[in-house]
């Protein structure tokens, strides 16, 4: 994949996991040592308003060594807005695009009006270089106020330096990925990056014949670990299906304080074990899934065979991987390539 951001990628690297202190410094060679991926989504609709469907998922994905202390750490948010003024979707609305906000760089715009004139990404890598060392309790004790505006900024010197933007959802998926208990086992050196993929759902509609309309903006989400020799050594996968809703005046139905979980987070509550070929649930076939693609390269994992059944979903036809996962695989297959392609 073409290395599209390459200004984002020096800060994406992690050269040898295993070599490198606590603090980030370098030390000796790799000798093995064992580490944790985990990764973290905080999912919030509450910036939802009149006219606009909104959906923000902060992303972190942490490497975490023996002690629970980060080792690494990449933070993303999926920013997702759709203009449902009169209660009705664009046009284009099956075309829409989405880019996160690291992926923006530059185009977030947010460097004239920051008092330490710092773009987004550069203000989310101060924080990640921040946090490395730290364990999940001390990440989240990381002093903060709130000011006028209601945005949740540290009150820490040192991180006040490099990062002033509010950073409550940075710290609350932090937190969380440090805590993932679906977290991945690997040993040795590796590189972690993290990506985001959002798509429109076909759930989405105009409000029309008395019914509320449907903003339904999807983001997957894959952490990986690539060793130096382009394979997977670790990979957390999840996906988030928010839908906010409006009426015919484009004014949000929905309740935007409610909780969202995303897929992993759900497990049995999200109910596909009844519908499944092979009686499992989504975080399991998911299990299976990065279970399937760790150790692979991303063009094995590109190569992985599939079909296109009559209802649209990509399914594998790898019997090793139908075993385990008979659900739909394209997003999974395309997002994880996309977080590998980030390596150097």
């Amino acid at each position: 994949m073409k290395k599209i951001f390459a200004s984002m990628m020096a800060a994406a690297m992690v050269v040898g996991l295993a070599g490198c202190s606590s603090n980030g410094g370098e030390g000796g060679s790799s000798n093995g040592a064992a580490y944790k991926l985990g990764m973290g989504v905080s999912t919030s609709t509450d910036s939802s308003a009149a006219g606009n469907a909104q959906v923000d998922a902060t992303v972190a994905a942490v490497v975490l060594d023996a002690d629970g202390k980060i080792v690494s750490c990449k933070v993303d948010v999926a920013q997702n807005k759709m203009a449902v003024t009169d209660g009705e979707v664009p046009e284009d609305v099956a075309s829409m695009t989405f880019k996160t906000k690291k992926e923006k760089l530059e185009e977030y715009n947010m460097k004239q009006a920051s008092p330490i004139g710092k773009e987004w990404y550069e203000q989310a890598e101060a924080f990640e270089a921040f946090v490395v060392g730290k364990t999940a309790d001390e990440v989240a004790a990381i002093p903060v106020e709130t000011t006028e505006n209601g945005h949740v900024v540290t009150t820490d010197e040192t991180l006040k330096a490099g990062c002033t933007m509010s950073i409550n959802a940075l710290i609350d998926a932090t937190v969380k990925a440090c805590k993932d208990d679906s977290a991945a086992d690997f040993t040795g050196d590796a590189t972690l990056a993290l990506t985001c993929k959002t798509s429109v759902d076909s759930a989405t509609a105009s409000a029309a014949d008395g019914e509320d309309g449907v903003a339904a903006m999807y983001t997957s989400f894959a952490a990986v670990a690539v060793d130096g020799d382009g394979k997977l050594a670790a990979v957390c996968y999840d996906e988030v299906q928010p839908k906010v809703t409006f009426d015919a005046a484009g004014e949000i139905t929905s309740d935007t304080s409610a909780e969202i979980k995303t897929k992993r987070e759900k497990k049995e509550e999200y109910n596909m074990k009844g519908a499944s070929a092979i009686g499992k649930e989504w975080y399991e076939q998911n299990d299976a899934f990065e279970s399937f693609v760790t150790g692979k390269t991303s063009a094995e994992i590109s190569a992985i065979p599939t079909e296109t059944t009559d209802n649209g979903h990509v399914v594998t036809t790898d019997e090793t991987l139908k075993a385990g996962c008979t659900m739909s695989v394209g997003g999974m297959i395309e997002t994880v390539v996309k977080a590998m392609g980030l390596v150097g």
